[in-house]
């Protein structure tokens, strides 16, 4: 356990994933220690000054034990210590001070409409080398996919925690999830205002940016296999992903931190019900119409894709698709497995 700014607290061991918790949480899980809820109750009342009743005391230690924090309680979405993030991103922090202003902001700006510039004059030859690619090294190509993007995403990942240590947060941990994907456990409580926040969601994307001008100004150059492959997934993130309103995106709460909204739980009913309840609040429009216009973008350059891909190399869609499903496959393994064990426990055990 590690003591952290704003009253967090780093707590780390090795039979369930490192996580950042308030104290009182922190106080709450030491006293779970075998006592019943008459006994947990009465401590924690001592604790923190106020009763709590048993279906909260029960909804607390539901979810501890949905995090695998317990004896005998696992952890689906189980994250693996690789490294103390500390000294390298103390070391990277400063910078925040140049690139987090307008200036840089706008450098950005220029150096995505470059990515842009160069993936439309390269169009021809990089869709060729994807199919050709699918066509000559199908089994590689998948794998290659999906490792090749491992790396880029943990660059992402810094580039958040950068920010929110410039912003006076620690970030003691980078981890390997248990869909073999770079994450960084951050202290984000410092993040108080506007501008801090949206710097520290928008610094992995600016990361991003500069990442697959790199890749693209290779490219223009030199086309292999391998940066190609190296390229793919990042051009197939910016054209389809980068901006998408789903899944609690990055780009979503960018959106709603500029405009000082609070992130909508379900974008899908969010937009049915704002679009046939109008609003005069103007932020809440303002957010209706980006998310609108965000997903009308990624149809179309989603269709654009299919299209292309129908035309030239059909087998380019089967892979992705077949990556689709193995990803999931990747992301639920761990619940599969617990599910598959305990259903043999039920099985085997005495009626």
């Amino acid at each position: 356990m590690r003591d952290l700014v704003n009253g967090m607290v780093y707590i780390r061991h090795r039979r369930f994933s490192s996580r950042i918790i308030n104290r009182e949480s922190w106080g709450f899980l030491q006293l779970c220690d075998g006592r019943d809820l008459e006994q947990l109750g009465q401590a924690v009342a001592k604790l923190l000054g106020f009763t709590l009743t048993h279906e909260q005391l029960t909804s607390s230690i539901r979810e501890f034990a949905e995090r695998g924090v317990f004896e005998g309680t696992n952890d689906d979405s189980r994250s693996y210590r690789i490294c103390d993030a500390t000294p390298i991103i103390s070391k990277l922090s400063p910078l925040v001070r140049w690139i987090g202003s307008r200036w840089f902001a706008g450098l950005t700006l220029l150096a995505f409409l470059a990515c842009l510039t160069l993936l439309v004059n390269d169009w021809g030859r990089f869709v060729s080398s994807v199919a050709s690619a699918a066509r000559q090294r199908p089994v590689e190509t998948l794998l290659l996919y999906y490792l090749t993007f491992i790396p880029i995403a943990l660059l992402h990942e810094l580039g958040h925690a950068v920010a929110a240590n410039f912003y006076g947060g620690e970030v003691p941990e980078i981890v390997i999830n248990s869909k073999g994907h770079f994450a960084v456990i951050t202290n984000m409580t410092v993040l108080k205002g506007r501008r801090p926040l949206a710097w520290y969601l928008g610094m992995g994307t600016v990361v991003d940016v500069f990442v697959w001008l790199a890749l693209l100004t290779a490219f223009h150059y030199r086309n292999n296999y391998l940066l190609l492959m190296f390229l793919l997934p990042q051009t197939i993130y910016f054209l389809i992903f980068s901006y998408s309103i789903f899944k609690n995106s990055d780009y979503l709460k960018f959106v709603c931190a500029l405009l000082d909204k609070a992130v909508a739980p379900d974008p899908w009913r969010f937009l049915r019900d704002s679009w046939f309840s109008p609003t005069q609040e103007s932020a809440k429009r303002k957010l209706l119409w980006v998310m609108t216009v965000s997903l009308g973008v990624k149809l179309m350059v989603t269709i654009f894709l299919i299209w292309t891909f129908l035309k030239i190399e059909p087998r380019v869609l089967v892979m992705y698709v077949i990556y689709r499903i193995m990803v999931y496959i990747i992301g639920h393994w761990a619940v599969w497995r617990r599910r598959w064990f305990n259903h043999a426990a039920r099985s085997q055990s005495p009626a």
